[in-house]
């Protein structure tokens, strides 16, 4: 993936990583994370994906999961690179108030100014900067056009009800299509390129 130049040199890009059911649920009706389908190839492709990134981006509560997940003694036993590389990314979470579970390398913003947030991530970053998860935070910045390219997983479940996975949208985006990535166990990986916008409040994903 190629990086935008400005006169003070390469710009990091910013994706948005996100999965969901046919249907477009991003959660089940009671935030059921459980529906998708992680085999031997999809984390052979995810480990690589994590090799571009520098600087991890999310709300406030894909933050919270995750920080109960990756430091635990079962993530570094079942996906030990990649939970060596979540524990170590820079984390930045976006979150209303109130404190946030402690969990190394991180970074916490009221969201009030996400464009100098993502430019500075950007200016600072190693590598891409991913927002993971994070439904309402990727649509706080698509409205915002502070995001490069969708990346969504489509799992084969219908789920029938649940989170929509741009749930709050205010108007429509139209979107570039890029490549499709087709994995064994029928998962698709569609990638998109949004326009830049503006405008919109900062939400917790």
């Amino acid at each position: 993936m190629g990086h935008d130049s400005t006169p003070d040199g390469p710009q990091q890009q910013v994706f948005a990583f996100l999965f969901c059911s046919l249907d477009g649920y991003h959660e089940g009706p009671d935030g059921e994370l459980d529906f998708g389908l992680h085999d031997e190839e999809f984390f052979d492709w995810n480990l690589r994906q994590t090799r571009e990134v520098g600087a991890l981006l999310l709300g406030r509560r894909t933050y919270e999961h995750f920080a109960e997940v990756w430091p635990s003694a079962e993530a570094a036993e079942r996906l030990p690179e990649i939970a060596a590389f979540m524990n170590a990314v820079p984390k930045t979470v976006v979150t209303g108030g109130g404190p946030v579970t402690p969990w190394e390398g991180t970074r916490v913003t009221d969201g009030s100014d996400l464009g100098a947030e993502v430019a500075r991530l950007r200016a600072e970053s190693t590598g891409d900067v991913a927002v993971f998860g994070s439904s309402g935070l990727t649509v706080t910045l698509l409205e915002q056009g502070l995001v490069d390219e969708l990346r969504i997983l489509l799992h084969p479940v219908l789920l029938g009800r649940g989170r929509s996975l741009y749930a709050g949208l205010s108007e429509r985006v139209d979107l570039t299509p890029g490549a499709v990535t087709v994995f064994r166990s029928g998962n698709l990986l569609l990638r998109y390129r949004p326009p830049g916008r503006t405008g919109g409040p900062a939400v917790e994903g």
